[in-house]
């Protein structure tokens, strides 16, 4: 029993004293809440990773007013939810005292004081506002010639959406150069980096000041381009294996039959995969007994729309898919930030080209095949 004891006490000690060695970390932020008409409501503390929500923290308002404290590194872009409802506040946290009012039935309106990075997000915002407008403007009219069934007009007022959605993508540009030590700037341009080319790309992460190295933004745009360079055109393929819809692991090297195989970024919930399915179609009834095969990538969650789009969509190719949503493990070895997209390899097994669409991808298999 003394022998027992001896060697707790011996645990104890040893413990205590790698305890006093390990570094602790102080809270290093506040965020102090006032909430008119909030009542006893719980708020968490949510970041968006892969997609999804995660919430790191909470507190339950009492008449209103709650606190939550923690420790950060450099700026990041959190969002305080309301449990059980879809109202939330977006803010930026940075070391410090940071207030927020706010009237629970006016939540676009919060009055956010103590961040200098989300004052510059804000003053980003209201300097784009103008593109937002015209891009707002454009989508009502497109509906409207949509119901009319007028696609003439339906393709001019397309195009005139994207000379206004390039308009703002190199404005951003200019912001993030500009502005190259602010977080704020890798923010904006990872969450908008599927609009950029590489080249553009490159121009504008190696032009960070090395204050905000360390950045989840900068690294994950780091590490953005090396997966785009790794995935080019004239690159080999990358090998990945995801189940079939019955379930069987499918690795796309077994289905890379030395025909051009175009590997079909899409998801039963994307509106544009679904719209250009349709041409897919075409391009696999014309062009396969030609040399010609697609393999269609979901990045949906629910197994049952996705084989119902399949059927519906009447995609009689292989379908492939984790069903882990923007998660999907071929679509981050190939880069993929949005859907619909696509890569085309030849038999050779060489990326030749990305993101054929419409006529074009009927233009570039013509050419190849004819």
């Amino acid at each position: 029993m003394r022998k027992a004891l001896f060697i707790f006490l011996i645990v104890s000690v040893a413990i205590g004293v790698i305890s006093s060695c390990e570094k602790k970390v102080e809270n290093n932020f506040k965020i102090t809440l006032e909430v008119s008409n909030g009542g006893d409501s719980t708020l968490y503390l949510s970041k968006r990773e892969g997609g999804e929500m995660i919430n790191y923290d909470s507190v339950q308002l009492i008449d209103g007013q709650g606190i939550i404290t923690g420790h950060i590194d450099m700026p990041e872009f959190y969002y305080l939810k309301f449990k059980d409802t879809r109202n939330y506040i977006s803010v930026f946290v940075e070391a410090g005292d940071i207030v927020i009012e706010v009237d629970m039935n006016n939540l676009d309106k919060p009055l956010i004081s103590g961040s200098l990075t989300h004052e510059k997000f804000m003053a980003f915002n209201d300097s784009v506002s103008i593109f937002d407008q015209q891009a707002s403007l454009l989508g009502k009219q497109y509906g409207e010639a949509n119901s009319n069934n007028d696609t003439v007009l339906m393709q001019q007022i397309e195009d005139q959406y994207m000379a206004v959605d390039g308009k703002k993508t190199e404005y951003l540009i200019d912001y993030a150069i500009i502005n190259n030590d602010n977080v704020v700037s890798a923010f904006l341009v990872l969450n908008n980096s599927y609009k950029f080319e590489l080249e553009d790309l490159e121009k504008v992460v190696s032009g960070f000041d090395p204050s905000i190295d360390s950045s989840a933004y900068v690294k994950s745009l780091q590490q953005y381009i090396s997966t785009l360079k790794k995935s080019g055109i004239g690159q080999p393929y990358i090998d990945f294996a995801l189940n079939n819809p019955a379930g069987n692991p499918v690795p796309l090297s077994s289905l890379l039959n030395g025909n051009y195989v175009l590997v079909d970024f899409w998801a039963s919930w994307c509106s544009p995969c679904r719209a250009e399915n349709p041409n897919v179609v075409l391009a696999y009834q014309k062009f396969h007994d030609k040399g010609f095969d697609v393999v269609g990538v979901s990045f949906d969650k629910d197994h049952d729309k996705w084989v119902e789009a399949i059927a519906a969509d009447n995609l009689s190719w292989a379908h492939v898919s984790d069903l882990k949503y923007w998660n999907c493990a071929a679509g981050k070895l190939y880069g993929i930030q949005s859907i619909p997209q696509n890569i085309l390899i030849d038999p050779d097994g060489i990326i030749i080209e990305k993101n054929l669409r419409g006529q074009d991808l009927q233009d570039k298999l013509a050419e190849l095949l004819n």
